[in-house]
């Protein structure tokens, strides 16, 4: 995949003709002419895993991403007022980067809130911490187990602390209010604006609430969805089957695939791993289904024509998810055409990367988490280990596809920063690659945020390309990637945005000729 000069004709939202244009960039239309001096053009990037309910949602509420303490965090939220009901929720923090890195807990929230739940995601969304009020209001005492997939972290004593992981967090969930659907509307819109400005023209939308189905197929039949969704629709606990849910098709809203949980994260300790943690020995993470029952529930849906997502951290799972993969493609229950997705694949062991391969799979993975999260991840996994860490080089040279993305709101859905890290493997505050034989070049790169990324939702047949019969979805850069240096990439601008034709979204005025 490379950045081209050219002049694009469009027509009725599909490429008509690309000819040479040594000037920059021209996109005519049936009644525009927009010229982009100097400028360089790509297919539209995509981002293969995102939340794009959650991240409307959050980007109104307290975001504490940035707070490296727990006194930060509480100075932040000083400034908010309940924003559910009288629940405040936020998200965002992540005790990994914090001095000292430890979990927090009620207490710290107590003193600020002591009458006024309180419930604040981790960034990597797999571990909620809330206050004392919060935990009155879900019945959760010293003498409450853990549940299936899920635990508290306790004092000694065994008092819950506060932090509560996976399947514990739902203790909490079901205690606040939900989001109307008005807010619900307005958070997709709000976060369709927001991926629009980073060159993003379609998103891989992951763990979909069926609730909200109608809602996206409301704001897609009246023209009102800026940016084309693949939805995944939740289906842990058969979400998908109980609200009668099965694949449509559609030009900017498709039901394109379900979405399972094979173990948790690593940050929160959740990952499923084949051996413990080096931090936290004896413990190695969660597993939420059996090898038979995940295939049972793999099986339940391929049958009704869904493709499927497996989140997949730990190496045990994407073991688990390897060997359930392998056996339906044998079994001739995967059809040809029916993707197989394994997100996130952050630890795989050799061994599996084969099976993997062989079952056809996709890895969908966001190589931001891999610089920001190395110095993590050097902790809980220790020296030694056969397993590889982010192995994006191993897997393309046993051929499955990478289709990328950031999973946002955990990350930002910025594309040339993912560019970056996948190029360089390089963390914040290091000046070294780690595992630097995992990279992948700009090249790469470019294809998994574009006609890999495609491929992965079986939509590469008319996207992902610049060649006339695409669809004119676009992204024009004032720089080409390609060309530009590790450090050059972010200062790189996302200059205009076009949708089936139309320009959803431009940093500044283009020369218009009629």
């Amino acid at each position: 995949m490379q950045a081209q000069r050219v002049w694009l004709r469009v027509r009725n939202g599909r490429i008509q003709e690309v000819l040479p244009f040594e000037n920059g960039v021209v996109v005519e239309t049936e009644g525009d002419v927009d010229t982009y001096p100097h400028c360089w053009v790509l297919p539209g990037f995509v981002d293969a895993h995102g939340h794009v309910v959650r991240y409307g949602l959050e980007l109104d509420q307290p975001q504490l991403h940035t707070c490296r303490s727990v006194e930060e965090c509480i100075e932040l939220l000083r400034r908010w007022s309940p924003n559910r009901g009288d629940w405040l929720l936020g998200g965002g923090w992540n005790q990994e980067l914090w001095t000292p890195a430890h979990f927090p807990d009620a207490a710290s929230l107590d003193v600020l809130f002591p009458d006024t739940p309180v419930a604040l995601r981790r960034a990597d969304g797999h571990a909620l911490w809330v206050n004392t009020e919060a935990l009155r209001r879900a019945g959760i005492t010293d003498q409450t187990p853990d549940p299936p997939g899920g635990f508290f972290l306790r004092h000694p004593s065994g008092r819950p602390t506060g932090v509560l992981v996976d399947g514990a967090a739902d203790l909490i969930f079901r205690h606040i209010p939900p989001p109307s659907p008005e807010e619900i509307r307005q958070a997709i819109l709000h976060a369709a604006h927001q991926l629009l400005q980073y060159g993003v023209t379609e998103v891989h939308d992951m763990d979909v609430d069926p609730t909200w189905v109608p809602l996206f197929q409301e704001l897609a039949q009246a023209g009102q969805l800026p940016i084309r969704v693949q939805s995944y629709v939740r289906a842990q606990r058969r979400e998908w089957y109980t609200a009668g849910l099965l694949p449509t098709s559609g030009e900017f809203f498709r039901l394109r695939g379900v979405k399972f949980y094979a173990d948790g994260a690593l940050g929160s300790y959740g990952a499923a791993l084949l051996e413990p943690y080096q931090d936290r020995p004896g413990h190695t993470g969660l597993l939420f289904f059996t090898v038979q029952a995940l295939e049972e529930a793999v099986v339940e849906a391929l049958e009704a024509g869904w493709d499927i997502a497996i989140h997949a951290i730990g190496d045990a799972a994407n073991r688990q998810v390897a060997h359930v993969y392998r056996s339906v493609r044998r079994k001739g229950i995967a059809e040809v055409d029916q993707r197989l997705r394994v997100e996130h694949a952050q630890i795989v062991h050799p061994d599996d990367i084969p099976v993997l391969a062989e079952a056809g799979s996709i890895a969908s993975v966001q190589p931001l988490h891999c610089v920001h999260d190395a110095a993590m991840a050097r902790r809980r996994l220790g020296q030694g280990r056969s397993s590889i860490p982010y192995p994006w080089r191993s897997l393309l040279a046993a051929g499955i596809p990478l289709a990328a993305g950031s999973d946002f709101p955990i990350e930002l859905p910025d594309v040339l920063m993912g560019i970056a890290a996948f190029c360089s493997r390089i963390p914040p505050s290091e000046e070294s690659s780690w595992l630097p034989q995992e990279c992948v070049n700009a090249k790469e790169a470019l294809a998994a945020y574009t006609n890999w990324a495609h491929f992965a939702a079986a939509a590469d047949d008319r996207r992902g390309l610049l060649l006339p019969g695409y669809d004119a979805d676009l992204v024009v850069l004032d720089q080409n990637p390609a060309h530009c240096s590790l450090q050059e990439l972010s200062a790189v601008r996302v200059v205009a945005v076009y949708i089936s034709g139309v320009r959803g979204w431009q940093s500044k005025p283009s020369r218009r000729v009629v």
